[in-house]
């Protein structure tokens, strides 16, 4: 029960709390690590609040389906005007950027949602990218969806079957830091895609969104105040890293 959870570190074993997250399957369909930007965040606030987190992974749908049902807390679950109804977010978590990636035969100006006019865009299978983005598809642009794996939406992108594939990534990335690393990811799959493997990936440079938040959330009716506490360990958190940054000597 997240009633249970302590205003201060337990003495004896941390309290268990379950922790609902959109699951990132690779092409086999099997579970892949969490990255080390969201563990790090995660244990982080699971100190401060003395407890340990379980993470549940589920399609996102049902993650969301099971945050609203009280199953237990949800983490990137992005904010939309339905879940603020249902939902109570924490503040900003960590921060992420949302980007374009085409064939590098295939790019293309972009500086609004305008741009996507008339073209594929690959997604995650229910996944919300914004309220602004949600209402475009399907009236602007279509979406493909397809599973959270990105070595597959990228393959259908070098397929042609998208026209260009969102990917979200830690602030602090470039274009050209992302677009460096799809192309040693990619690499031993190109290969197996044959022919269509006859061009390179690109990060537009400029991102669909910034400072894209990633946030906790419980079912409003099931918050027994871990939200303030969540919140509450996130200022402690960040005020220790903006100390260290002070006390960084200089370059």
């Amino acid at each position: 029960m997240l009633s249970s959870v302590p205003l201060t570190p337990a003495v004896a074993a941390a309290p268990v709390v379950p922790l609902l997250i959109g699951d990132t399957p690779d092409e086999q369909g099997k579970p892949r690590p969490m990255p080390a930007v969201k563990r790090k965040v995660l244990d982080a606030v699971a100190q401060e609040l003395g407890v340990t987190f379980e993470p549940r992974t589920y399609p996102w749908a049902r993650a969301e389906r099971y945050a609203i049902e009280g199953v237990g807390l949800v983490y990137g679950l992005p904010k939309t005007a339905d879940r603020l109804h249902t939902l109570h977010y924490s503040d900003t978590a960590s921060h992420n950027s949302l980007w374009l990636v085409t064939r590098s035969d295939a790019t293309f100006p972009f500086s609004s949602l305008d741009d996507l006019r008339g073209k594929t865009v690959g997604t995650v299978r229910g996944y919300s990218y914004g309220l602004e983005f949600d209402t475009a598809r399907g009236k602007l642009f279509r979406t493909d969806e397809d599973i959270s794996s990105r070595g597959t939406r990228l393959t259908r992108l070098m397929l042609k079957r998208v026209d260009v594939v969102l990917l979200f990534q830690p602030d602090g990335l470039t274009a050209k830091d992302l677009e460096n690393d799809i192309r040693a990811f990619m690499a031993p799959r190109l290969p197996a895609i044959g022919a269509a493997a006859n061009a390179g990936f690109s990060v537009l440079p400029r991102p669909l969104a910034t400072d894209s938040g990633q946030f906790f959330a419980i079912a409003s009716a099931r918050d027994d105040g871990i939200i303030d506490r969540i919140n509450a360990a996130l200022a402690r958190i960040r005020k220790r890293e903006e100390d260290a940054r002070r006390l960084r000597p200089p370059n």
